[in-house]
């Protein structure tokens, strides 16, 4: 019985194994299809992913030995707060508005349109709000439907990976629509295939952390209960406003060669290609703004904690 059971297990394993080198082997085939088959240009190669961000206030003081080199902050009791980050790229170095969803009311999960109304929103970012503050289905579809025109004539390629709401219907009904073609990247790999997971989010996560802490240097003043101020709504949206701006295109394309994605930069292919076929022109965007609730999730990213402030 032991031994049935045993080889039973070793057999699954094998099984999994070999249908992830299948599955692998099939996106790269269809990479080299959309690049080097299709000769399509890098600006319609788009990639998506989303990231938490974990918000905690702290207190006013910590007490730490005098002269050590790291001084670990104690965070009061309570929930953690959070909100998540959506970011798009294309392989010639474009963003789309870096995607905010806040945590909105508990009925509606949506923010009031008074607290909407005093929100300064830079071009660069999109805000959203669901009841958990967490990327959705019904964010995706509206997501989609700001970021893609209706009459698109040449396919995009939007490569992304295997969250549950990017696999939901009503977004690949719509991404056909839109003559977008999704492309989903092998389960457990976008470490190796996804160019922000590759060189994107690293940089804009530190860059997220560089504005708040310069944000937190110049605030000091406490609470009546001894908590240092927690930043607004408003101070969060410019904390990515500037994060992302601050990532710059040869950044971009260079993930996009490190996930296997293209094979050069787009400078580098600019020099040896001298013209580009006008059905290969670089794609123009468009966007706008809203979104619902789901039981999707991402996943946390404990290396970003912040405090936060439900004061718009």
């Amino acid at each position: 019985m032991f031994c049935q059971a045993f080889l039973f297990s070793k057999f699954k394993r094998l099984a999994e194994d070999l249908f992830l080198q299948l599955e692998e082997h099939v996106f790269m085939e269809r990479v080299e299809e959309i690049f080097g088959v299709n000769n399509t240009h890098p600006s319609r190669i788009i990639n998506f992913d989303q990231t938490s961000v974990l918000l905690q206030n702290t207190y006013g003081k910590t007490l730490s030995p005098i002269g050590v080199k790291q001084v670990h902050v104690i965070q009061p009791p309570g929930e953690k707060e959070r909100f998540t980050v959506g970011l798009a790229v294309t392989g010639d170095g474009q963003k789309f508005p870096a995607a905010i969803v806040f945590k909105g009311g508990v009925k509606t999960g949506q923010l009031s349109a008074n607290i909407l109304g005093k929100l300064k929103i830079p071009d660069n970012v999109r805000v959203f709000s669901t009841r958990t503050a967490w990327w959705n289905s019904r964010i995706d579809h509206e997501w989609i439907k700001q970021s893609f025109e209706e009459d698109t004539q040449n396919t995009l390629y939007l490569i992304r990976d295997h969250f549950a709401a990017h696999l939901k219907f009503e977004s690949r009904e719509l991404l056909e629509s839109r003559n977008v073609d999704q492309v989903f990247i092998p389960r457990g790999m976008t470490g190796t295939y996804q160019p922000l997971d590759v060189g994107i989010n690293a940089p804009f996560k530190a860059n997220l952390k560089r504005a708040y802490h310069e944000w937190r240097k110049e605030r000091a003043e406490l609470t009546g209960k001894g908590y240092l101020r927690k930043p607004s709504r408003q101070d969060f949206i410019d904390f990515v406003s500037q994060a992302w701006a601050d990532v710059n295109p040869e950044t971009i394309e260079n993930a996009f060669v490190g996930a296997q994605i293209l094979p050069e930069p787009t400078y580098m292919i600019a020099n040896e290609q001298t013209s580009v076929e006008n059905d290969e022109a670089p794609l123009e965007f468009s966007f706008s703004s809203i979104e619902e609730n789901s039981g999707d999730e991402v996943a946390e990213d404990s290396s970003l904690e912040y405090s936060f402030s439900t004061d718009y």
